[in-house]
């Protein structure tokens, strides 16, 4: 791996990913972040950071994962990737939300969907991923009216997409919320 660039260990690192190598990926991943150090392009280590924090969610390495996820994200949003940011965000709110710190979750679920509905680039199962996140914390935390719209709204959003699990979800989660 001597004199490989962060380009190249990036790419290894997916390859290793996608073969469920998942240790592999991460080592390479951190070399790839190491090595980004020394670039000026912010970008290429914020790719590195997401793609480092998907493994380490995988591996259950979740406050690891948190960090990288943000860190991705702060500089999507000092890059003005106002889609990259939200889609990095969202990961780190589910993080959150499955760790039940629920006002860091909430603060960035509302903030990403912001985002989301103010970018007409955006594209319906990103939003609609991002309402279901946001819909499971206030079902969690007994807000059942915001609960309710939310998860309409990511039914209907999934329907446009066929996306039958998604529909069959929100259906669920809807049938099982208080009145």
């Amino acid at each position: 791996m001597k004199g490989w660039t962060t380009e190249s260990l990036l790419e290894h690192g997916r390859q290793a990913k996608r073969e469920r190598k998942l240790q592999y990926a991460q080592s390479l991943f951190r070399k790839a972040l190491d090595e980004s150090r020394s670039s000026e392009n912010r970008e290429l280590r914020a790719t590195v950071y997401a793609e480092l924090a998907y493994v380490e969610r995988t591996l259950g390495e979740l406050e690891h994962a948190t960090t990288h996820y943000l860190l991705a994200a702060n500089i999507y949003r000092d890059a003005e990737q106002p889609l990259r940011w939200a889609h990095s965000a969202r990961h780190a709110a589910d993080i959150l939300r499955e760790q039940e710190k629920q006002e860091e979750s909430g603060r960035l679920y509302a903030a990403v969907l912001e985002t989301y509905r103010a970018n007409r680039d955006s594209s319906r199962l990103d939003l609609a991923n991002a309402i279901r996140g946001y819909a499971l914390l206030k079902s969690k935390w007994g807000a059942s009216q915001e609960a309710r719209a939310l998860w309409q709204e990511a039914g209907d959003l999934y329907r446009s997409e066929n996306i039958e699990a998604g529909v069959q979800e929100c259906a669920a989660q809807v049938a099982s919320l208080p009145d």
